[in-house]
């Protein structure tokens, strides 16, 4: 039986109690984002706050992001008959706990603890939100179905890492995690009501996961999403001390720019609906990675301009908004009926490239400056243009429903 087995022989599941699910995972993804990046928008003052330079303080994003390649696989071979609505609700109860440890701690060690334990949160959700939510819905509405739980990225960037920067300039940093704590459990009862029984399918082992990587298609896509997170990460991760000592954006002015740029990557992800269906993935791929790489190449030169710099970072995020619904469209029509095993896989290479990104971006942010690391993500997204280019998912386009 396939991974991607949908709930439409199950007539008793009304259309609409699908996609409260399906909203679940969204909100799943939106409070997964708002803890895995709120560091970003909390650099500066976790750093001084710990005692610690703002490139160290990148370890926050960097270890998360390695543990998750770690925990996405491993996950996917030690649940393989667990029920995916149980593993979802533990995986968001993670986030909990990780959300709680930073918002008590009081040194970098503890704090990295709690982010450590966020790993774990990061890769098994991502690695069975998108194919959990896929088997919700008909074949039709797949594409949609990827984009709603994908917005969780847009518009977890909206309000996490803006509204983090904001809070923590009024009420210090810790503020920022006791909402988002808040903000967790809300989502954790939600999903408690909201998620139906979704047993495995299939009993996954290593076999399945060998099996997947085998495939032409799905080895691009991981090639691909190594280069494209790499890239995003070695410069986003330190937007806000760039905003902050290079533009010289006040507090509230970076808030309200980062908020821009999650507005204009929530609109980036629910276009890429209709631009993978009227151009099809390879080219809407290529499309928004050309725009990624450009948009912060220029910013790292142009940061004397306010209006240049804010309109730049804006591209960014409208950029960056459809690039993780391209890469998971583009890893299910190389391999629908895998789609489960090929989503870890991506998980993986796709956090351990964030986590490299955000190590080596850091390492050129103290030593050359934040210019330096949005140069290297600019040249590692010109790299992923190339990958898409001489690739294909070797799939037809995504139909419209």
């Amino acid at each position: 039986m396939s991974e991607c087995t949908t709930l439409e022989s199950e007539p008793q599941t009304s259309s609409m109690h699908r996609w409260l699910a399906v909203l679940s995972l969204a909100c799943g993804t939106f409070i997964l984002v708002n803890t895995e990046f709120l560091p970003i928008g909390l650099l500066s003052p976790i750093a001084h706050a710990l005692g610690v330079s703002e490139g160290q303080a990148g370890w926050a994003i960097m270890l998360p992001g390695l543990v998750a390649a770690l925990a996405a696989p491993l996950l996917m071979l030690f649940s393989r008959r667990l029920n995916r609505r149980t593993l979802l609700l533990m995986l968001s109860g993670s986030i909990i706990v990780s959300n709680a440890i930073a918002m008590f701690a009081h040194s970098f060690p503890a704090l990295l603890l709690g982010r450590f334990i966020l790993g774990f949160g990061v890769g098994g959700f991502w690695a069975f939100a998108i194919p959990a939510g896929r088997r919700m819905v008909s074949e039709a509405q797949g594409a949609r179905a990827i984009s709603l739980i994908s917005a969780g990225v847009a518009v977890g960037t909206v309000a996490g890492v803006p509204a983090g920067a904001f809070i923590g300039e009024l009420f210090g940093w810790r503020m920022a995690f006791t909402m988002n704590t808040v903000l967790a459990v809300a989502v954790f009862v939600y999903q408690w009501f909201a998620l139906p029984s979704l047993p495995a399918k299939n009993s996954l082992g290593l076999g399945s996961l060998l099996t997947v990587a085998k495939i032409k298609g799905v080895r691009r896509g991981l090639i691909i999403g190594i280069f494209m997170a790499s890239a995003q990460f070695s410069a986003y991760t330190y937007l806000e001390p760039w905003l902050r000592f290079q533009v010289r954006l006040s507090a509230s002015d970076i808030s309200l720019l980062l908020m821009c740029y999650g507005v204009a990557g929530l609109i980036g992800t629910f276009l890429t609906e209709v631009t993978v269906r009227e151009f099809g993935v390879r080219r809407a791929f290529l499309g928004n990675v050309l725009l990624l790489a450009l948009s912060v190449l220029i910013a790292s030169q142009v940061s004397s301009s306010v209006t240049a710099a804010s309109t730049l970072v804006i591209l960014w995020g409208l950029a960056f908004g459809a690039l993780p619904v391209c890469l998971n469209i583009w890893i299910y029509q190389a391999s629908p009926a895998m789609f489960e095993s090929g989503s870890a896989l991506m998980v993986c290479v796709f956090q351990i490239a964030l986590a490299c990104g955000a190590f080596f971006g850091g390492v050129l942010a103290d030593t050359q400056g934040t210019a330096a690391a949005f140069i290297l993500g600019g040249v590692l997204a010109l790299l992923a243009c190339v990958s898409i280019f001489v690739s294909h998912p070797q799939q037809s386009r995504v139909t419209g429903p």
